[in-house]
């Protein structure tokens, strides 16, 4: 009888080989004169990769669409993207957004599903090496129509799932600020404030990056166009806004990012592609909010009315199906901090199966694709990490994807395959 490993190896080496004729013919297909230019193509699980002296290509088909993704030998070129329209056999050059993966010597790719292809960069830690090119999703498909032209997008794949941001809103006088500080001395390590941008000059003092992203009005605009940023206004005629990517390099760091922002601020975030928890605070009665305000002793009574205009339209507004998922009342601050608190799971001491698999370092090793079954992908260690005490085979389980283009695709599960 046949160990497993071995029952493992010869049903590799069987599918691959059934799949080597059609291969060829994608080849032909795609390359009639492929002979002069490839030598020894290499066949890889759903795609069609051919390797030469001057470049890899792998070939993915979705409907009617044939997507290559090429590379040549220089180590500091980036990926390219070429679509093949099957219907017209014609050639389109997509508009590509998003930062494409570092520049490697080489790639494997899979098809997801009819939205997105999953491509594995070799040669580099795994979390540095799971991208996935979108291609039919939401927010290409928004793109598209915005831009008038065929468009796919760059999403950078993250293990787990990550801290969801907190969105904070509520008029002025409610507390918020005073919460939020609150939340900030208790759990400095937890949670963290996004850098907005802003297009106006930097004062004395200021540093780029820490203060604000200073920029300028037409790079703000050409990325509010694509859809990088979840809120901005226009203030004194500068340009204000926080990105997608301000929001997603904090949760990076592994805290939740809060943002502090208006009703209207939030209801452009809810609209994004950002999965974030939205908390309205408000007063315990327009009366007692009138009295905090007037308490502060800090504005005139024509800064006062105007807050209070505002207040009353934001209030309103806080009530609007699927805005806000909680409304804290702020009658005793000690109280609605505590509530808080509990909305933000704060007391549960629960660490993400993933987090293990980072802290024990095997996310540094480097793996390929080895074969895809449903969502689940089967990787393999490019060298013999059993060595260094790492796994030689991992499941990377994309049955609880979230986010996407233009930020993270966050939800990747690893285990171990023994």
């Amino acid at each position: 009888m046949l160990e497993k490993h071995e029952i493992k190896e010869w049903f590799r080496h069987t599918y691959i080989t059934c799949l080597e004729e059609q291969a060829q013919r994608d080849l032909r297909r795609l390359c009639p004169d492929h002979g002069a230019f490839y030598e020894a193509p290499e066949f890889r699980v759903e795609s069609v990769a051919l390797e030469s002296k001057d470049c890899l290509q792998n070939a993915i088909d979705i409907g009617d669409k044939t997507y290559v993704i090429s590379r040549s030998d220089d180590p500091k070129s980036s990926i390219t993207i070429k679509i093949l329209d099957k219907l017209t056999r014609t050639w389109v050059v997509p508009t590509v957004l998003g930062a494409p993966p570092n520049p490697t010597s080489s790639h494997s790719v899979v098809l997801v599903n009819n939205e997105k292809i999953l491509i594995i960069e070799k040669g580099v830690p795994l979390k540095d090496s799971i991208w996935f090119l979108e291609v039919d999703t939401p927010f290409v498909k928004q793109q598209s129509k915005i831009k008038g032209t065929v468009v796919v997008a760059w999403s950078k794949g993250v293990i787990g799932e990550g801290q969801k941001p907190v969105v904070i809103s509520g008029p002025s006088g409610v507390g918020k600020g005073t919460l939020i500080a609150k939340l900030m001395k208790e759990y400095p390590s937890k949670f963290g404030f996004s850098v907005s941008h802003t297009t106006r000059a930097p004062r004395e003092k200021e540093i780029d990056g820490v203060h604000y992203h200073f920029t300028e009005r037409s790079k703000i605009e050409e990325e509010i166009s694509e859809g990088k940023f979840l809120e901005f206004a226009h203030v004194h005629g500068n340009v204000y806004g926080t990105s997608i990517e301000a929001v997603e390099s904090v949760t990076d760091e592994g805290k939740r990012c809060i943002l502090d922002i208006d009703v209207q601020g939030a209801r452009s975030v809810r609209a994004s592609s950002l999965e974030a928890i939205f908390i309205f605070v408000c007063p315990p009665s327009f009366e007692e909010l009138e009295k905090r305000l007037r308490a502060r002793g800090t504005e005139t009574e024509e800064q006062i009315q105007k807050r209070l205009r505002n207040a009353r339209a934001e209030l309103d507004q806080s009530n609007s199906p699927g805005l806000f998922d909680h409304l804290l009342v702020n009658d005793d601050l000690e109280a609605c901090y505590e509530n808080l608190k509990k909305l933000l799971s704060l007391y549960d001491d629960h660490e993400d199966s993933n987090d293990s698999f980072i802290k024990d370092g095997k996310e540094t090793a480097c793996y390929s694709i080895l074969s895809k079954t449903n969502s689940e992908i089967l990787l393999q260690s490019e060298t013999n990490e059993a060595e260094k005490g790492t796994t030689n085979l991992l499941s990377l389980d994309l049955s609880s994807l979230s986010g996407g283009a233009p930020g993270r695709t966050r939800g990747l599960k690893i285990s171990p395959v023994n």
